[in-house]
């Protein structure tokens, strides 16, 4: 995928998310059914924390990554490759642990979304700087699927928001039938 197309995708994912929060009565978007499963609030504040640890990186040297984990021993997946990917490892997994549980959301949606826009828009402005060869050349750990390249960490991201937003979708219309 060249990189106005990743650009595009990500920032059409990040526009769901919003569109949806902002077409949400608030007491919809924050109910929690029950303790152990996040409101539709919660899977944004996962996605802001999801994203935040990839500007840090992002900001830095491309040096960086070379030095801490090297090149890509693989071409970069496919769209559908990553998903594939992120679905086998989710079925090993316990789900989201340490920073990537949400904190609480602000509960002003309005101070909510700003940070997802700020967070998400920083991401992008980040890719700007980036060649599509290096977006294929460096690589980030993924937690749960090892190494990625910067482009698959990306495609990623873009999926991830779309796991969440239709997780968002299921939360929020649970008030409804209540």
């Amino acid at each position: 995928m060249n990189k106005t197309t990743l650009i595009d995708l990500l920032q059409e994912r990040f526009a769901e998310v919003k569109a949806l929060a902002n077409a949400t009565p608030q007491e919809a978007f924050y109910f929690k059914p029950s303790d152990n499963i996040w409101s539709a609030a919660e899977n944004v504040q996962h996605l802001i924390q999801s994203v935040q640890p990839l500007n840090r990186l992002l900001g830095r040297p491309k040096s960086y990554f070379a030095e801490k984990w090297g090149y890509a021993t693989h071409s970069s997946r496919t769209y559908e490759g990553v998903v594939d990917n992120y679905h086998a490892a989710l079925t090993k997994s316990i789900g989201a642990t340490g920073a990537f549980v949400p904190l609480a959301p602000n509960p002003d949606l309005r101070l909510l979304l700003d940070e997802f826009t700020q967070t998400n828009d920083a991401l992008v402005n980040h890719l700007t700087d980036w060649t599509e060869e290096e977006l294929d050349k460096y690589v980030i750990p993924h937690p749960l699927m090892g190494p990625l390249t910067v482009g698959e960490m990306m495609l990623f991201t873009a999926y991830h928001t779309r796991h969440h937003l239709e997780i968002m979708e299921k939360r929020a219309s649970l008030v409804a039938r209540l």
